[in-house]
């Protein structure tokens, strides 16, 4: 009975090493690509997905070379913002072949979207600075149609009315040519407001009003043509024609405006940019890196409105995703422009606009003819989960709700160099920013981010501030 009982014992432990050894991969393994197969993709035509593909059908590739090629396939298919999940894996045939099986969710793409959203830079400005005033909100419908025709065109219609009029149709062609290399977009916007910010006084921006006169108006009109020279390589060159038109209170309040009072300007500009873009998620990256370099002709000398200046900015983003889910960004951004003395108050770059900012300045609108701006952030998912909600949501595309909870610490620093002979920022100009802080970010469905930031800057200050929008 002992012999027997140790023959089964040995018996049943060569079984389960020669069942864990089988289990076991072979990196070496050569595999070849028999087909790829497409699941999910109900609207999406294949190409737009078989075009973020960096292995092709037939060809033959070590196993663990499409191990890494499936890592950054999946973010690349994913960045396309047309799919919930990406999910790639091989499939053994019975005749032995292996296929490659692409399983996609697709979002929902069609979003006729309420526009209910504040006028000012961003919510402490209104919450702070502009005293909470409701009458300061734009209100309206935004239609948006992607994954247009299935293939990745965006097509946007603009309504919005309140504390000012905005009339836009957006149509975004990512490629023209079969392979999906060149690609197109036009836009053409109206705007007008009763409220403009005529000047800008201890880097807060002050607005003039009228309940029967139309203060501003613009008419942009711009097309851009864009070229994707490899997986991650972007070009773009654009061509814009601006118009505004003001009332004589405007000029007559800040001669300035658009220089020597006048009531109009127009002009057309011409721009090159360059971008390197290997992200592991385009909406909230943990890993990867992202740079971009572009240069800017405003006023080509058709118009004779005193329009005639460069700008060059260089972005340069790195993530890097440690152990134990921790990850750290660090990002340098520069802007430099041309006859800054010559500029008119219309015509100002500045800090302060959407990621264009220094963490705890959010109040101040930093007006600059050029800056320097270098962010570090790091971070620590605190919870991440999706929750399956198709009990109360009868929408599939909505059916999951991912909920992702990062802390993390941050500091920020910058130099803005003023313009000449120009008070309105000077208090926080020429001199050395900087700001530390903590805070939650709170990524939601579709990568929609809420920042929740704890700072102190340089001027001493310390503030909460909130913010719907990721920075890097």
């Amino acid at each position: 009975m002992h012999r027997l009982l140790k023959t089964c014992f040995f018996s049943l432990l060569f079984s389960l090493c020669t069942v864990a050894e089988a289990q076991v991969v072979d990196s070496t393994a050569t595999i070849k690509v028999s087909d790829i197969i497409i699941e999910g993709n109900f609207k999406t035509k294949p190409q737009i997905i078989t075009r973020e593909l960096s292995f092709e059908k037939g060809a033959t590739y070590k196993r663990y070379q499409l191990d890494s090629m499936f890592v950054w396939d999946r973010n690349r298919i994913y960045n396309t913002n047309l799919f919930n999940e990406v999910k790639m894996d091989l499939v053994t045939n019975e005749d032995g072949s292996t296929d490659v099986k692409i399983l996609v969710d697709e979002r929902w793409y069609f979003y006729p979207f309420p526009i209910f959203r504040l006028t000012d830079r961003n919510f402490n400005d209104w919450w702070v600075n502009r005293d909470r005033d409701l009458s300061r909100v734009n209100y309206g419908l935004k239609l948006t149609q992607y994954n247009f025709r299935g293939r990745n065109e965006v097509l946007r219609l603009w309504l919005q009315t309140g504390f000012e009029t905005v009339l836009n149709l957006y149509y975004q062609i990512p490629y023209i040519d079969k392979k999906q290399r060149n690609g197109l977009l036009f836009s053409s916007s109206y705007f007008e407001a009763k409220n403009v910010p005529v000047t800008t006084i201890e880097n807060i921006r002050r607005f003039t009003s009228s309940r029967e006169q139309v203060l501003r108006r613009a008419y942009t009109n711009s097309v851009v043509h864009s070229y994707r020279s490899s997986f991650y390589s972007f070009h773009r060159t654009s061509l814009s024609h601006l118009r505004v038109d003001v009332a004589d209170t405007v000029a007559n309040i800040n001669p300035n405006y658009l220089g020597d009072s006048q009531t109009q300007q127009q002009y057309l500009s011409l721009g090159y940019s360059y971008t390197w873009d290997k992200r592991n998620n385009r909406n909230y990256p943990t890993k990867g890196e992202w740079y971009r370099a572009s240069l800017t002709k405003f006023g080509l000398g058709i118009y004779d409105d005193g329009v005639d200046y460069w700008s060059a900015r260089i972005k340069l983003t790195k993530y890097w995703e440690l152990k134990d889910n921790f990850f750290l960004v660090s990002n340098l951004s520069l802007m430099g422009t041309t006859n800054a003395a010559e500029r008119s108050y219309f015509n100002y770059h500045s800090i302060g606009f959407l990621k264009e900012v220094i963490r705890g300045y959010d109040l101040r609108l930093i007006e600059a003819s050029s800056y320097v701006l270098q962010r570090n952030e790091f971070k620590h998912q605190l919870f991440g989960r999706k929750y399956d909600i198709s009990k109360a949501m009868p929408v599939r595309q909505f059916q999951t709700f991912p909920i992702f909870i990062y802390g993390k610490i941050f500091f920020d620093q910058g130099y803005a160099e003023g313009y000449p002979d120009y008070e309105g920022s000077a208090p926080l100009t020429d001199k050395y920013l900087y700001s530390a802080g903590a805070g939650i970010d709170l990524v939601l469905v579709n990568d929609i981010t809420f920042r929740f930031e704890f700072s102190r800057n340089g001027e001493e200050e310390t503030n909460f501030f909130i913010n719907v929008l990721s920075l890097f």
